[in-house]
């Protein structure tokens, strides 16, 4: 199946979703979250999909996050702020929440939302010289989920030096760090994905969906603060511009 940016379809036991729009960066726009967040739920329903590997397109961009310059179809920049977070939470949600495995087999730089993804995957492999970035302070703005993602998962000093510097964080240094889970050479990447997700979908899938819920519990509740942060801030910035 195509959908515009997106390529998904069945390998054997596993649904395989491509990031497709290398012009811009495979960076996501509102149609392209709900695709993924769509493809990951009905994915979750279906007893024959042991497993979801989302991957991109191309050798150096995985993804550079959430789209910020698509146009409104309506011409309201405020509500397409708001249909852009409404997509991404979904999205974030359907990785975490979703009962079925997701592995992210990432090709290149992972920025901003893409790194996220990443960082909440239940597993993660990555080709050498992949990087994660949370470069958002560089363009002036906060990222209260990136801060609170990074915190729960590496900890205050990692999120402090990767939030506050926007410096990327290499592959092999995210792999010491407990962060993802492998890394391997580029014609080593597909393969090393279906390992790991055949691995984590051979589980037992009540236990899986289990364990992946406790696990999740504190991130969830993260996200939760950060989202409420990001509505106050949203509704400033409008206040602001009338």
């Amino acid at each position: 199946m195509s959908l515009d940016g997106l390529q998904i379809g069945k390998r054997d036991s596993q649904l395989w979703i491509e990031i497709d729009r290398a012009g811009k960066a495979n960076a996501m726009t509102v149609a392209m979250m709900e695709g993924i967040a769509s493809a990951i739920i009905q994915a979750s329903a279906d007893d024959k999909t042991q497993a979801v590997v989302l991957t991109a397109k191309g050798e150096k961009l995985f993804c550079a996050g959430v789209d910020v310059r698509e146009q409104s179809p309506d011409g309201d920049a405020a509500r397409q702020r708001e249909r852009r977070s409404h997509a991404l939470a979904a999205l974030q949600d359907s990785v975490i929440t979703t009962p079925v495995p997701i592995v992210v087999a990432l090709n290149g730089l992972a920025v901003g939302a893409g790194a996220m993804l990443a960082l909440m995957a239940d597993g993660c492999v990555a080709v050498e010289g992949a990087a994660l970035s949370l470069p958002e302070i560089d363009i002036g703005i906060a990222t209260f989920s990136g801060a609170n993602i990074l915190t729960v998962l590496g900890g205050r000093a990692l999120a402090a030096d990767l939030i506050q510097t926007g410096r990327r964080l290499p592959a092999q240094d995210a792999l010491n760090r407990g962060l993802i889970s492998a890394v391997v050479e580029r014609g080593e990447l597909e393969h090393s994905a279906t390992k790991i997700a055949e691995a984590l979908g051979s589980k037992n899938r009540a236990a899986f969906a289990d364990n992946k819920h406790w696990i999740n519990r504190g991130l969830c509740s993260a996200l939760e603060e950060a989202r409420q942060e990001h509505a106050r801030h949203r509704a400033k910035v409008q206040g602001v511009g009338k």
